[in-house]
């Protein structure tokens, strides 16, 4: 790939009729001309902003302009994160909880004050509808409340050892500590928030932080993290951020630093993890297979309206997205009938587009996969 090179900021108007915002765009000139709203996710080792010699370019799954240029890690990067992380872990474990609080209270800070800032670039690299970018910015945000809350009403416990005659002159307690390194694996289809569901709570319970945000997302993930660094109460190395795919992953959860795996994801890739972690801890939320039971009793146009939404919400690329539907016989023509009406009837297009509630798939693997099911 050609080298990299920016230029000034720009700011532009755009948007409907219904809204309107202004948004920043760089203009990243890379193979000889100027691609508007382009912008380049570095690599964190530690505190420490890396970009590498190569980078990849990720389109738009909905027109398939370049919308981010992202630094390519392999290995080697891997296995310096979790050094770092392990040499950071120390300072992150002995650090008070108040600072702990602080760091994410400005991180939930910031964001609240940028918050179109991520749902557009959520848009922009999963083609998540715009409406249901900007609940996941707030669904964000309150993860990260949530895990300082979690955190404070952690406690603990005494236990009565002198109830017996042989521990009579005894009185026994444990605290909880942080566990160590913890390597992080998120995937697509919630870019930020889930983001948030493993490095919140890793963070504010003391430990480092050794992030792999999915391939199709990076920028967000950059954004995200580099609020965290940013920050003037953040600690030094306590998060790490790394790109890459297969290799990248396997080492972080092969690696013997880290001392938990947290991974969102596949059956098929979560599978493969238990395989390969060794003697850590695992912490996986894969994929379901949901379903539910509509009763002759049900109000069918309201299960109707739910069932298509449950179905069809981002793309139906939901870990508890609705898969199977079981109908009472003696009213499963019309609520047949009453669904296909309520799935018709929804708007699928622009991301961009406020009423939009349905965007393409992330790639063509996943449209393949699911003309398999037709």
């Amino acid at each position: 790939m050609n080298k990299i090179t920016t230029s000034k900021i720009k700011t532009i108007h755009w948007g409907s009729n219904k809204q309107k915002f202004c948004y920043n765009l760089s203009f990243i000139k890379t193979k000889g001309y100027l691609m508007a709203n382009v912008h380049e996710a570095r690599v964190f080792l530690g505190s420490s902003e890396v970009v590498k010699e190569k980078s990849v370019e990720i389109k738009s799954p909905y027109d398939g302009e370049v919308v981010t240029v992202v630094s390519e890690c392999g290995a080697d990067d891997a296995k310096e994160a979790v050094a770092i992380a392990k040499e950071a872990f120390e300072a992150c474990s002995k650090s008070p909880l108040s600072q702990r609080i602080a760091w994410l209270e400005d991180v939930v800070k910031y964001i609240t004050q940028n918050k179109e800032e991520f749902a557009q670039s959520i848009a922009k690299e999963v083609a998540k509808p715009i409406a249901f970018a900007r609940v996941e910015v707030d669904r964000c945000i309150e993860t990260i409340k949530l895990s300082i809350s979690a955190m404070i009403e952690l406690n603990g416990e005494t236990i009565h050892t002198d109830a017996t005659n042989s521990g009579k002159k005894t009185l026994s307690f444990y605290q909880r500590e942080p566990i160590g390194v913890i390597s992080c694996i998120t995937p697509f289809n919630f870019p930020l928030n889930l983001i948030a569901h493993k490095i919140a709570p890793a963070l504010i319970a003391g430990n480092s932080v050794v992030l792999k945000p999915t391939p199709e997302a990076p920028l967000t993930a950059y954004k995200f993290i580099k609020i965290f660094i940013d920050s003037k109460y953040a600690i030094k190395d306590a998060i790490s951020l790394i790109y890459g795919d297969v290799e990248v992953g396997s080492e972080l959860v092969s690696n013997d630093i880290p001392a938990v795996v947290s991974f969102t994801g596949s059956v098929a890739v979560g599978k493969i993890i238990t395989q390969n972690a060794g003697i850590k801890k695992v912490s996986l939320e894969l994929g379901g297979n949901a379903a539910t039971y509509i009763d002759s009793s049900a109000d069918l146009d309201l299960s109707a309206d739910r069932c298509a939404f449950g179905a069809f919400i981002n793309s139906g690329q939901v870990c508890i997205s609705l898969q199977r539907i079981y109908v009472h016989e003696n009213i499963a023509d019309k609520f047949a009938n009453l669904l296909a009406k309520e799935t018709n009837s929804l708007i699928v297009g622009d991301p961009y587009d406020i009423n939009t509630f349905m965007g393409p798939l992330i790639n063509e693997d996943a449209v393949s996969g699911a003309k398999k099911l037709g």
